[in-house]
C-alpha cells in the first residue's frame, strides 16, 4: 500500500522540478547567445563560444580554484570545529543555556553586517585583531591588503559566522542518539575516546555528511562577505567564480558570459554534491547490511 503522504508532496516536487528545469533551460539558451547591456537588441546566436572562452580564461580558472579552495577549507574547518564544540556542549555545566544562546548570535546576523564587523576588526591600523597581536609582541598584519593573507581572513569570518550552525545541527543529532550503546561500552570498560571513536562518531556519520553538504552549498555561493570585505582584492587574490560572474555582468555588462560562469559553477557544484550525497546515503553505514 502506498504511503498516503506521497499524494501531498509529489505535486510540490513536480512543481518545483518543472520551474527549475524551465529556468535552467532558459539560462542555458541565453549562454548560447552574445548578450551585452551595452548593445541592447543586438543579441545573436554564437553557440558554445562563451564556454570555449571560459575554458581559456585564466582569470576564471584561477577564480574557480579559489572557490574550490575556500569551499573545501570552510566546510572541513566548520564541520570539525562544530563537532568539537557540540561534543563539549553536550556535557552538563553551569551556564549551558546561556552559552547556547550566545553561540547562536552569529547565525542571525546578516552576511553584510558580518563582513563590515570583520572589516573593522581586521583593520591594519585600528582593528582589534592587530591590537591583540601587539599585546603579545607580534607586529601588525595587513589582513585584507596582503594577497597571501586575505583569503584566510575571509575564511576566518565565514567560520565565525557558520560554525554555530554546524553546532546547532550536530547537537540535535547528538541528543537524538540512544544512550544505551554508550553506557554499555562504558560498563564494559571502554574509555571515553573509545566510546567517541567507535560508537558516537559512526552513529553521527550521516548527520555530519548532511551538515557538510549544506555548508558546501553555502560556501560555493558565498558572495556578501567577499564583496563587502575585499571585492576580490588585493590583486584578485580573493576573487571567486561567483564574484567574477557578478563583475562580468554589472561591471563589464557581459550578461551571457556571466550566465555561462554561473552555469559552469552550477554544474561543477552539482557533480561534487552528488558524489558527496552518494557517499553519505548510498554507502552502507557502519553496522548496516551491505
Amino acid at each position: 500500500m502506498k504511503d498516503p503522504t506521497t499524494y501531498f508532496y509529489r505535486p510540490v516536487v513536480l512543481f518545483f522540478g518543472a520551474v527549475s528545469a524551465v529556468v535552467t533551460l532558459y539560462v542555458l539558451w541565453l549562454t548560447l547567445h552574445n548578450i551585452s547591456l551595452l548593445r541592447p537588441g543586438q543579441e545573436k546566436f554564437i553557440g558554445v563560444d562563451n564556454y570555449l572562452r571560459l575554458v581559456f580564461d585564466s582569470r576564471a580558472l584561477n577564480a574557480l580554484g579559489r572557490t574550490a579552495l575556500f569551499t573545501v577549507a570552510a566546510t572541513i574547518v566548520e564541520v570539525i570545529l562544530g563537532l568539537l564544540i557540540s561534543l563539549l556542549m553536550d556535557r552538563e555545566f553551569l551556564g549551558k543555556k546561556i552559552a547556547r544562546a550566545i553561540l547562536l548570535v552569529p547565525i542571525v546576523m546578516t552576511p553584510i553586517v558580518v563582513g563590515l564587523t570583520w572589516r573593522f576588526l581586521l583593520d591594519p591600523s585600528s582593528g582589534m585583531m592587530n591590537y591583540l597581536l601587539s599585546r603579545v609582541g607580534i607586529g601588525p598584519v595587513d589582513w585584507l591588503g596582503n594577497p597571501n593573507v586575505a583569503l584566510f581572513s575571509l575564511l576566518l569570518a565565514d567560520v565565525w559566522q557558520w560554525t554555530p550552525f554546524v553546532v546547532l545541527l550536530t547537537m540535535a543529532s547528538l541528543e537524538a542518539l540512544p544512550g544505551d550503546p554508550q553506557n554499555a561500552a562504558r560498563v564494559d570498560g571502554a574509555r571515553e575516546w573509545q566510546v567517541l571513536w567507535y560508537i558516537t562518531l559512526p552513529a553521527l556519520k550521516r548527520a555530519l555528511m548532511v551538515v557538510a553538504l549544506i555548508r558546501a552549498i553555502d560556501s560555493v555561493k558565498a558572495f556578501d562577505i567577499f564583496y563587502i570585505m575585499t571585492r576580490g582584492g588585493p590583486a584578485l587574490s580573493t576573487e571567486t567564480l561567483n564574484l567574477y560572474g557578478y563583475i562580468s555582468a554589472f561591471t563589464n555588462f557581459d550578461i551571457s558570459y556571466s550566465l555561462t560562469i554561473a552555469m559552469v559553477l552550477t554544474i561543477f557544484t552539482n557533480v561534487a554534491l552528488l558524489l558527496l550525497y552518494n557517499l553519505a546515503f548510498k554507502a552502507p553505514a557502519k553496522g548496516e547490511a551491505s
